[in-house]
């Protein structure tokens, strides 16, 4: 039986019945390793299919509705980030840690969704017709004046802001724990 002492020691305790982690169905330790990989998985091309719908969204003509599908994908980092702040997990070192190909792979594939769901938002905007008119949206929209543009000067100045503020994330990050390796090998060193 779990005591409430338990429940305080297990704050995840809600999140891992959701999960199934203590569910029979998790198998052996070596089946528990692929269900939790494949889990992971789900959840980076479930990312990726939410960008692809808002995507999928904006140039056929729903527009900004597509906002909603994207701001969607936030829900998995989210949920990622809460559950190891729960376990006393930093979660920002570990993202600090990642591989500088797959770091630049997962921002230039960002990017370029960004870009083109950005784009199809302001063509629509900016010509009154989406890039597929299949009857989303407004078909009778006036044209926007030329400042609709700035959407996009705007979106690409966001961007290239996030990035910056990334990247000097991740660059303290690795100056942290590289100075936290130090102290314990210097820890070691001295036991």
């Amino acid at each position: 039986m779990n005591s409430v002492s338990d429940r305080k020691n297990r704050p995840n305790a809600f999140a891992d019945r959701i999960a199934g982690f203590d569910d029979p169905s998790m198998g052996d330790e070596r089946e528990r390793d692929v269900i939790l990989r494949a889990y992971t998985l789900g959840a980076v091309v479930s990312t990726y299919v939410f960008f692809a719908l808002g995507l999928i969204f904006a140039v056929l003509g729903a527009g900004l509705w597509s906002v909603l599908i994207v701001l969607g994908s936030i829900v998995t980092s989210g949920v990622i980030s809460g559950y190891c702040k729960r376990e006393n997990v930093d979660f920002s070192m570990a993202m600090a840690r990642v591989s500088p190909r797959r770091l630049i792979v997962g921002n230039i594939v960002g990017a370029v969704f960004a870009i083109v769901w950005v784009g199809a938002i302001v063509f629509h905007m900016s010509e009154g017709y989406p890039l597929i008119d299949v009857g989303m949206g407004n078909q009778t929209m006036p044209s926007a004046p030329p400042s609709t543009y700035s959407i996009a000067i705007g979106a690409a100045f966001g961007f290239i802001i996030a990035l910056t503020l990334m990247t000097i994330s991740r660059v303290r990050k690795i100056k942290q724990a590289r100075a936290e390796a130090a102290a314990a090998a210097y820890i070691e060193d001295e036991d």
